[in-house]
């Protein structure tokens, strides 16, 4: 389902005031407040045709908005929320989701970490890299890495828009270690960003 910007800032003002989307950037927010969205308005609908119970509504309203959160984390926004609903149904239906586990996590909790960190389907595995790719990502990152950690001059940031990555150099001039330590910083910031997408296609 394809929204204008209007709607997307409304559903992500919605979604914000439930606090669901604390501590995420803005463009994560952005993608994640729809799966939200989606995902409600289908249990609703399960609900209305009666096709599950209240006791497996309760359950769902308390697994389904975390496992969303956790699996968009891992995989993205290309999931196929439909199959996740319905394979998530099928494994709470009979399953007792009170009391405290031996790490000291709830029960919910553990099963949403559980279920989020092996559901797959088939959007999720069309994504996945393959050994070579993944390999030749990790390779690519280091080179870029290895770039930015070594220049004499400062980074701005790097440029991701095309295959091949380009590192972008600021106008502006620091001393060495100053230099040094900013672009540190910048490659905290790429290792972060691009840890995230590839966790996104393991």
């Amino acid at each position: 389902m394809e929204y204008t910007e209007d709607e997307i800032l409304d559903i992500v003002t919605r979604w914000e005031n439930t606090g669901l989307l604390y501590g995420l950037p803005l463009h994560e927010k952005q993608e994640l407040a729809p799966i939200f969205d989606n995902v409600s308005r289908m249990s609703l609908s399960l609900t209305d045709k009666n096709k599950i119970s209240m006791t497996t509504l309760e359950k769902l309203s308390d697994t389904m908005f975390p496992i969303c959160r956790r699996l968009y984390r891992r995989v993205g926004f290309d999931f196929d929320i439909e199959k996740m609903l319905e394979s998530l149904i099928k494994e709470i239906e009979n399953q007792d989701l009170s009391g405290v586990t031996d790490d000291n996590k709830s029960t919910i909790v553990n099963f949403c970490i559980n279920f989020a960190d092996s559901y797959e389907d088939e959007v999720i595995s069309k994504k996945q890299f393959s050994d070579k790719e993944y390999t030749e990502r990790v390779d690519k990152a280091l080179g870029i890495l290895r770039q930015i950690l070594l220049n004499k001059e400062m980074v701005s940031f790097v440029d991701r828009t095309n295959s091949d990555w380009k590192v972008m150099l600021s106008d502006a001039k620091k001393s060495p270690k100053q230099t040094r330590y900013w672009n540190q910083n910048v490659s905290k910031e790429f290792l972060t960003a691009i840890l995230s997408d590839t966790n996104k296609g393991i």
